[in-house]
């Protein structure tokens, strides 16, 4: 039988240790830490740095060339953190708004909106109301236009800042 179905109190200790912490500041950003704390934990863990490089290699030149447009385009929306995790490169100002999985044959691009884009594969998280990602099949540099530039500004615009 639990306290409350009881009718016991907590002790004033245990209600003070625990508002203490959700009300103490966030720590300052480190933006030479840019990475997330899920992908610091894994290379410390397994003993390797997740990279770029290393997740774009043994693409084909036109993916290549698809996704240094695809980059450049987004680090040139405004400041924002890109590093890498084990599977995807992603591009987050406060919180993630979107990442790229390179694939043998694609890139997939998933897109955090407030809502979903008609034509494309769309599913939500445990916040249902508030966004859905979106993921959009890229094989050529060509793609990188409009809408899916549209697409990924309105991302950052939505995304909070620091």
């Amino acid at each position: 039988m639990r306290a409350r179905e009881k009718g016991v109190k907590k002790s004033t200790a245990a209600t003070k240790s625990k508002s203490g912490t959700k009300n103490s500041p966030a720590p300052p950003h480190d933006p030479s830490n840019a990475k997330g704390s899920v992908t610091r934990h894994l290379e410390a863990n397994r003993g390797e740095a997740y990279t770029e490089a290393r997740l774009i290699d043994g693409l084909d030149e036109d993916l290549r060339d698809a996704w240094q447009k695809l980059r450049d385009f987004a680090a040139g929306l405004g400041p924002q953190r890109i590093y890498a995790s084990p599977l995807s490169i992603m591009f987050a100002r406060k919180v993630c708004y979107f990442f790229v999985r390179p694939r043998k044959t694609f890139l997939e691009v998933w897109i955090f909106l407030p809502r979903k884009i008609k034509g494309l594969r769309s599913m939500h998280g445990p916040t249902k109301k508030v966004k859905h990602c979106n993921l959009c099949k890229v094989v050529h540099a060509d793609q990188i236009e409009e809408p899916l530039t549209d697409w990924i500004r309105e991302a950052f615009e939505f995304a909070p800042e620091r």
